[in-house]
Formats: structure tokens, C-alpha cells, sequence
């Protein structure tokens, strides 16, 4: 029969048979329908034909069989639409509700949430972001320069645009010193230089200018170290500075002196007086640039090289070390039980040379009731060098004058007249021009008694005992020593005038008897003279604070610092310029010697960074906070009559905070009926009928209530008029992750107080559970029994941890041991705050095996690049396709979307660009490591992302990591078909 013979109401088709409901296992969302509107509408006008009253039986007549219309206007035919419409309707929500029945293809929080709740697990409530504030105390004159920073004080950021301010307080109650604000770790270091004779007793002397340092201190290939030299064979500039019996030598090519010698200039000559004993040794160097440091109070001047062995163009940098006598000796003093007068003798004997730690110390002030401030200024001005040098013999030594010789400027002899040339009258016979006689003679070779030389014109203000040094191109520079200058006639050289007679002191201090024998002739010698001693300056430390560093000694002594109390250390990095960082250390303890503290830091890993030694800035006004703010609430009424009272909390939502628990968070409220405390518990399953304790439950809206007993599982509230009053803090969440430098605003300033502020970022904070998280996270109760045991648990209880967003587990073999390596990240996809991560290692510690080692550590964050060109459909906006693929590549490789270890293949970024409506046609042109030099642009099919592994090259675990796109490195084109 032909389709075109059949009636209109197309009741001789049939129906089509229901297809049965079945739905694959691990699908996001269940197909629960049986029909929809026309499937229904379709059945039930098959149905008419055959209905018969149910009463009358089955041999009745089917009345509705002569309906054989089936046009819409129909009323019967409508009714049957609106009844398909209906059934419609009731099927979808049938299929909602059957969805909502399951964790996985739940849509609705609260479904979730009631779904979690079944198997004991409640969505988590997200943790309050962390961050170490900073305080500032007022140190003008007159300024108490102590101030007390309250627990619970808050302090307000300074929003960006867009954004609101965000209150944090204070954990603990600080009490902040001005002493304390900035701590400057030691930026120079004592100018023990000496005179180091390299000639091994041949003769003439060799010397070099050196810098003595401990033993061991320099590494052993350093040029210009002499090593192992023992104390008497150093002629030292300045012999009152203490020195170890067995020292390092360092040639240095320049020195440091005071402001005063910003008179010098480059080819000036410099003198340097070593004394060992009573034997003076001296060395001339030259001059060959000067700078003057203002900032510093000092000149720089660099020193002229020296010949073999070849004296560095350039100082290396001086590595730092542990000062002799302390750290390396590990023996302290002790407090003194017995009366000891607060004396500069006393104070000498109890502090020269010896290590107090900071508690001996603090005991010792304790006995014997001294000032500690009064201490650290006494120790101090001991440590200022003394208004006389101990031998102003030694030294470092520059000239105020440089003069020639009298005679040095005399005409040529045969320009004279015969008179005076020749006969036996004759004033000058000889010519001084070709015997060229020296400084110690007449023009002729006679003795200048009682004169060893005379200087070409007076100088007054030469002082018996000063320095001189006579140089000559031809002759090596002299030293020698003033004994007596005297203004006087002198004729000679067929010249006559007013000279300066000299006479020199021998080693004894007494005049020479004779003439000293050094060949300087007169016309070419300059003499160096009006000898002025350049005190030495301590030489700067260029060597920086390096990473891993545990000790850092610090410029001045500084008293009070507790153990345990946190430090910012703040400034600029060493091994990327311009770059500054900051980081947060605990202190394990303080040792002070030779009037200095050192910081003695917690953790074997030291500092993280490597800083610029003179501009970091170590603050101990220090103190953790986190995000929040306190409320006070009279939450209503007991009614011991009523089992089960509720009350809802007005100020959602409820802080919590990040803890070392199996839940990884804990709440800030805190109740108390008619003033008792009473504890809050996961449930009242199990509690006795007397027990003060209540449950709570976060509703959706992040709304807290509060669920007491019925005097059977927990005690029922007492009787009373507004008796249940609740402390808790409200604010939470990703809001809090607020930028370094931006709580500056404390509600109340202390008295004392200047400033306050963040040199960190705030972080470790979670917003309220996402379904998806929630999805993935119920089931770990299930799975981890609140016990760690396979490196599956390991990895479930780290990604249920409040603050963590991404987690992976790895077996590593660490010399042939196994370890199990966390790798984790934040949940705002940052790494974990240091906090957050001690208080997750020591939950997992709490609930693991303890002969199983792991190691816990931010994951890597690794970017890529991404360049396509895509052919369009000419109906299309090529810009909207262009804007949308963008978006689904940010969205698909984004944080929120990748696992750790995840790669990246061209495969899967083709056939996501090739599903964006008006997309043609796709070519990948660039897919690669961002960063990377792979010797041009190009598409790689793989792009790896590893897992935790062991590094040989370095020697140390790597953590896993995640491969994200680079949002600022997705470039998007398009081509012409």
C-alpha cells in the first residue's frame, strides 16, 4: 500500500516499541526519561481507538474509535497535547531528581551536600587566607620605642580598584621594639692588613700588601692566598687588632681609607708601614684611581699591581665566614651565679672573646640585674677604635707635599761662564751634568753636613717623625724616616735661595751619622713628604647572604630575640638584579660574640633566596595574621524544655582556619552558655547525655547553625534569657589572598606605633567546596579511613586537604630507597604558604606510618605556547570564532582543568580548536615549552609534563609537574582557505 492511500490520523502505522533506559557507567549526567512531549502525544492518540470502560469489560464497545480526526482544533486532540505536555514536564524532573540522587551527576550543591553527608563527610567550609605582617615602631628621640601589638589586633588592606578591603588580625600578641625594625647583617669586616714578605729571607725584600683572615676561611684556589702563615711572620698595619695564631693572607689590590683622603689622586704615592715586634717593614704602592664614597664616609682607591707573582687586578669577593671563637668552637659562656659590678673591666673580662647564647645571656642580666641596653652601648663603644693608633709608626700613610730637590732646576753646567768653570778658581770644575751627583752631595761630590739633603724650597709644617719617601725613575721608591727639617741657606748649582735641610732618623730614632747610600740623583728625584696616617676603614663584605645560608651575623649586638620568633628577611636578590625578595624564617637561636649577634635560623635548608648584603633589611617585628574579622553575638535563649535547639549564626561566613587535623581546618567560634565553654563536635552521634557540646552544619548560602542535644546524644541548653553567646570571625575565602605591601591600615594605632605592612603575599586560602571537588573528595573518607597507608592515600588525603588544589604522589628511589614524594599546589594555584604545607605534612605524619618516609613540596609550574591558524566560515565573525577559541584553549589547558603531570598533544589542541563553531580548518604552527630554545618556531606533538623523579645532576627530588598554557603567549590567526 502506498504512503499516499493511508488516512491522516496515521493510526495504521503502529507505534514505535519504548526504548529501554540504559545509561554506561561513569557518565556525568543520567538519561532517566522514558518519553518526551511528542512521543507521549503520539502513544496516547494510538491508545484512543482502544479504550473501553474498564467496567463494562473486555466485549464492551471502544467508544472513542469513531474519533478518527486528528486536526489540532480538535478538543479532545488538545486535551491529549496538554496532557503529553504534562507528562513532559513530569518525566524531566523525574530524570532532575534521579541525577540528584548521585554524587557524580549531581548539579546541585545541596545534593551534594546531603549526598556527602550520608557517607560522614561535610563539604568543606574553605580556610582563611595567611600572611606575617610586619610592624614598624616609632624610633624618633623621645619615642618609647616600645610597643604592644594586642592578639586579635586588625589591620586593613588597601583594596585595588574593584575590590574590597579585606580585614586580617593578628594571632599572637607581639611585643615590638624600634632596636628590632631593620636588622642589617654585617656589611664590613676589620682591615687586618699586613706586610707579607714573599722573598723568603734572599734579599732585597719582596713584600705584598695583604688582608688576614681565619684560617680556612678563602677557598683553597683563590689567586693571591698564602695559607697557613703564622703570626710573626705578618708585619701588621695595625698591630692592636687581635689576630689567631695561624691566619690566611689574601693579596688585595686596593684599600679603603677615611673621608679625609678624598685629597689624594690617582699617581699619588701611598705608604704602608707594617710592624712585627720591633721591626718595621715598609711598602710604596701607587695610586691609580680614586673614589670617593660619600654615602659611606669613605675613598676607595685602587693600588698600582705589583710583579711576580702577579698581585690581582681586582680584590676577589670575600666569602664570609663564621667568626673565629663562636659558632665553630659550639662552647658558650655561662651565667655568673656570684656578684659582678656592672665595670668596663668586668664587662671586658665576661664578653672579650667569649659566645654567650641569648638565653645564657638574658640569665645572666637576670643575676646579676644590669641593663641590657646599657650592656650593648658599653660593648659597643669598646668597639670603636681608639682616639691614638697604638703605633702611629704603622700604618697606612699618604704625603702632603711632593717636592724636587734643591738643585733640580740649575742651568746646564756648560752654559756657565769659563769663570766659574774652569781655573783654579773656578766655582764648579766638575759638571754636574755628566757625574750627575746625587741628593746626599754638593753639585761636586762634597759633603752637605750636617744635612742629609735639601729640599728645593721651605715647607713648614714638617714634623720630626713623619714619613718620606724619595722615588726616582731610575731608582727604586725609599723610605725613610724625618729627624729633624730645618729652614736654611743654601748656594750651590749656581743658584742660591732659601731650602729645607733634612736630616734622617735611623732605625734607633737617632740622626744617621752618615749619608744613606741610595742613588737618587738630584735633578730627577722627588721627595714625598708631610706624612699624614689614613686610618684604614673596615673593608665591605661584597660576598652576598647567600641561599641555604642558617647563620647570618649581624652588623650590631642586638638583645631579646626569642626562639622560635619569626623573621622577614627583605631585600634585593643577588642572582637576579633588580629583582626583590622576600621571605619569612623562624629562629632557632641567637649568638652573641665579639660585640655582634649572629641569627642562628630554624630548618636545615636555610634561606630560600640569595640577597644583596647591603640592601637587606631583617625585621623581627613579626607576627603571623590571618583573614577575618571578629564578631561578638548574643545568639538568643535556652530552653531546657526543647530538645534539639538550633540557632543560625547572622554574619556568614564563619572563619576557619588551616590546622595539622585530619580535616585540615578548624573553626573559629567559640560558645559559651551562661559564660561555661561548651566544644564543638563533628556530630552528636555518641555523646553522653550530660556532655556541653553541639554540632554545627553550613548550609548552602555558607550559613552556620548551631544543633544541640535532646539530653540523650548531648545535653539539652539550660533555661535562660539570651545566655548563648558565640565569638567567631567572619571572611574567607580566595578574597583574602590579598598582594604584598597592602595591609597598611591598622583599626587602631597603639602608642609607639608608625606603620604596619606585608612584605608576602596572603595565601593558603580555599573558597567553600566546589561540586566538582566535592564529587572527588567525598569518597576519600571511604577510601583513606582517616589512615595513610598507599601512595594512593597519600595522594587522596593531600587533594582533600582545605588550601590544596592539585596533589600527586610519586615513588621515588633515593639510593635505593623508596620515598614517596607530595607534590602539591595551592588552590588558588600558587604554592602552598609554609604554613599550610606544615600543617598538611604533619596531618599526614599524624596518620601514616612512620617507617615510611615522604617528603612533601610545591608542585612546578611550567607554561607553554600555542600559535594556530584557523580558516573561517564566511558566516562567521572571524573575530568572535577567534575570541572563542581563545577562550576554550585558556579554559581547557587553564589551572582548574589540568592534573599534575598531565601533557600536552597536538592531537587534542587541533581537535578542541576544530570544535569551535565557524572553524574550517585548523594548522598548528607553534606548540611548545614556553621559554625554550628549540632553535625556532615549531609544533611539537608531545609536550611532557613529569612526574616527581630523582635529579642526579642536582642530587635531589623533583617535584611533579603542571603544564598550563601562557596566557599572554596564545596567538590565534586566520587563514584564507
Amino acid at each position: 500500500m502506498n504512503d499516499d492511500t493511508l488516512p491522516g490520523c496515521h493510526c495504521c502505522e503502529g507505534q514505535q516499541p519504548r526504548p529501554a533506559i540504559y545509561n554506561a557507567p561513569g557518565l556525568p549526567a543520567l538519561a532517566w526519561r522514558i518519553d518526551t512531549q511528542p512521543g507521549f502525544n503520539q502513544r496516547m492518540l494510538a491508545e484512543l481507538p482502544l479504550w473501553r470502560d474498564p467496567a463494562t469489560g473486555s466485549a464492551a464497545p471502544r467508544p472513542l474509535a469513531a474519533l478518527t480526526t486528528r486536526e489540532a482544533s480538535d478538543a479532545t486532540l488538545a486535551l491529549v497535547d496538554a496532557a503529553a505536555c504534562v507528562a513532559d514536564v513530569l518525566s524531566f524532573y523525574q530524570e532532575r531528581i534521579a541525577n540528584e540522587g548521585f554524587l557524580r551527576t549531581a548539579t546541585e550543591r545541596r545534593s551534594v551536600l546531603e549526598l556527602a553527608r550520608a557517607v560522614g563527610y561535610e563539604l568543606r567550609p574553605g580556610v582563611a587566607a595567611g600572611v606575617h605582617l610586619v610592624f614598624t615602631v616609632e624610633d624618633a628621640p623621645g619615642a618609647p620605642g616600645v610597643c604592644t601589638i594586642a592578639a586579635a589586633s586588625p589591620i586593613q588592606s588597601v583594596p585595588p580598584q574593584g575590590k574590597l578591603p579585606q580585614v586580617f588580625e593578628t594571632t599572637d600578641e607581639l611585643l615590638a621594639r624600634a632596636e628590632w625594625n631593620a636588622l642589617r647583617p654585617r656589611l664590613t669586616r676589620p682591615a687586618d692588613m699586613a706586610l707579607l714578605d714573599i722573598s723568603g729571607g734572599a734579599n732585597p725584600l719582596v713584600l705584598r700588601l695583604v688582608l688576614l683572615l681565619p684560617q680556612g676561611s678563602v677557598p683553597a684556589n683563590t689567586d693571591g692566598l698564602h695559607q697557613g702563615l703564622a703570626s710573626g711572620d705578618l708585619y701588621r698595619l695595625d698591630p692592636g687588632l687581635p689576630v689567631d695564631a695561624t691566619v690566611d693572607a689574601l693579596e688585595v689590590a686596593r684599600v679603603y681609607l677615611g673621608a679625609d683622603a678624598n685629597t689624594i689622586q690617582a699617581g699619588e704615592l701611598l705608604l704602608f708601614v707594617g710592624k712585627n715586634g720591633g721591626k718595621l717593614r715598609q711598602l710604596v704602592l701607587r695610586a691609580t684611581e680614586v673614589k670617593e664614597e660619600k654615602a659611606l664616609q669613605r675613598v676607595r682607591i685602587a693600588l698600582e699591581p705589583l710583579p711576580d707573582p702577579v698581585q690581582p687586578a681586582a680584590p676577589p669577593q670575600l666569602q664570609w665566614y663564621l667568626p673565629v671563637g663562636m659558632l665553630s668552637v659550639g662552647k658558650y659562656a655561662q651565667a655568673q651565679v656570684e656578684n659582678v659590678s656592672f665595670t668596663s673591666g668586668n664587662i671586658a673580662t665576661t664578653f672579650g672573646g667569649k659566645a654567650w647564647q641569648e638565653s645564657e645571656l638574658q640569665a645572666m642580666l637576670a643575676i646579676q640585674g644590669w641593663s641590657g641596653q646599657q650592656l650593648v652601648q658599653a660593648i659597643s663603644a669598646s668597639l670603636q677604635p681608639p682616639a691614638q693608633p697604638v703605633a702611629p709608626e704603622a700604618g697606612a700613610f699618604s704625603f702632603g707635599a711632593r717636592l724636587g730637590f734643591f738643585g733640580h732646576n740649575a742651568p746646564q753646567w756648560n752654559s756657565l761662564p769659563a769663570s766659574n768653570t774652569k781655573g783654579g778658581a773656578a766655582y764648579y770644575p766638575k759638571n754636574w751634568d755628566g757625574t750627575n751627583p746625587g741628593i746626599w752631595t754638593d753639585s761636586q761630590g762634597g759633603t752637605i753636613a750636617p744635612h742629609h739633603a735639601y729640599l728645593e724650597r721651605p715647607l713648614p709644617g714638617l714634623a720630626p717623625g713623619g714619613w718620606m719617601v724619595f722615588d726616582a725613575p731610575g731608582a727604586k721608591a725609599s723610605t725613610y724616616v724625618l729627624y729633624d727639617a730645618r729652614e736654611a741657606a743654601r748656594a750651590d748649582y749656581g743658584l742660591s735661595g732659601r731650602a729645607m735641610g733634612l736630616r734622617i732618623a735611623g732605625s734607633d730614632g737617632k740622626p744617621l751619622a752618615s749619608a744613606p747610600t741610595e742613588g737618587f740623583t738630584f735633578r730627577d728625584t722627588t721627595a714625598h713628604v708631610a706624612s699624614r696616617r689614613q686610618p684604614l676603614v673596615e673593608l665591605p663584605i661584597d660576598a652576598p647572604v647567600a641561599a641555604g645560608s642558617q647563620h647570618v651575623e649581624l652588623s650590631a649586638m642586638v638583645l631579646g630575640l626569642a626562639r622560635g620568633r619569626p623573621l622577614a628577611f627583605v631585600g634585593p636578590r643577588s642572582d637576579i638584579p633588580g629583582v626583590d625578595a622576600a621571605e619569612i624564617v623562624l629562629l632557632d637561636d641567637v649568638v652573641h660574640a665579639n660585640g655582634r649577634s649572629t641569627l642562628v635560623l630554624k630548618g636545615n635548608k636555610g634561606l630560600q633566596f640569595s640577597y644583596l648584603r647591603e640592601g637587606l633589611r631583617i625585621h623581627a617585628n613579626v607576627v603571623a595574621a590571618t583573614h577575618g574579622e571578629s564578631v561578638q553575638e548574643v545568639l538568643g535563649s535556652g530552653d531546657a524544655s526543647r530538645p534539639f535547639q538550633q540557632f543560625t549564626l547572622r554574619r556568614p561566613p564563619t572563619t576557619h582556619l588551616s590546622a595539622a587535623n585530619s580535616s585540615g581546618a578548624q573553626s573559629t567560634l567559640a560558645l559559651r552558655v551562661n559564660g561555661l565553654l561548651w566544644n564543638e563536635r563533628p556530630s552528636l552521634y555518641g555523646a553522653g547525655p550530660d556532655e556541653h557540646v553541639f554540632a554545627t552544619r553550613i548550609d548552602n548560602e555558607a550559613r552556620m547553625t548551631l544543633l544541640f542535644g535532646d539530653g540523650r546524644q548531648g545535653a539539652r541548653l539550660p533555661t535562660g534569657q539570651l545566655n548563648l553567646r558565640a565569638s567567631y570571625r567572619t571572611g574567607m575565602g580566595a578574597d583574602g589572598e590579598v598582594a604584598a605591601g597592602s595591609l597598611t591600615m591598622p583599626r587602631a594605632m597603639p602608642l609607639g606605633l608608625r606603620g604596619v605592612s606585608n612584605p608576602l603575599p596572603a595565601g593558603g586560602a580555599q573558597d567553600p567546596e566546589k561540586l566538582e571537588d566535592a564529587r572527588r573528595n567525598a569518597p576519600l573518607t571511604l577510601l583513606t579511613f582517616e589512615r595513610v597507608v598507599s601512595l594512593s592515600d597519600y595522594q587522596d588525603f593531600a587533594r582533600a586537604f582545605p588550601g590544596i588544589g592539585k596533589a600527586r604522589a610519586d615513588l621515588v628511589s633515593v639510593a635505593g630507597a623508596p620515598r614517596v614524594l607530595v607534590s602539591v599546589l595551592g588552590a588558588t594555584g600558587g604554592a602552598p604558604g609554609a604554613e599550610l604545607l606544615d600543617n598538611l605534612r604533619q596531618a599526614i605524619t599524624d596518620q601514616s606510618d612512620p617507617s615510611q618516609h615522604f617528603a612533601l613540596a610545591a608542585a612546578a609550574l611550567r607554561h607553554f605556547r600555542c600559535t594556530a591558524a584557523l580558516v573561517i566560515d564566511p558566516q562567521y565573525t572571524a573575530d568572535a570564532v577567534l575570541a572563542d577559541g581563545s577562550t576554550r584553549l585558556l579554559q581547557a589547558y587553564g589551572f582548574e582543568a589540568r592534573d599534575l603531570a598531565q601533557p600536552v598533544t597536538a592531537a587534542a589542541v587541533l581537535a578542541l580548536l576544530q570544535q569551535v563553531p565557524g572553524v574550517v580548518a585548523v594548522q598548528l604552527t607553534v606548540l611548545q615549552p614556553y621559554g625554550a630554545a628549540t632553535g625556532g618556531d615549531t609544533a611539537q606533538q608531545v609536550l611532557p609534563a613529569f612526574g616527581a623523579r630523582w635529579d642526579a645532576a642536582t642530587g635531589a627530588m623533583q617535584p611533579a609537574e603542571l603544564l598550563l598554557l601562557n596566557p599572554a603567549a596564545v596567538q590565534l590567526l586566520e587563514a584564507k582557505p
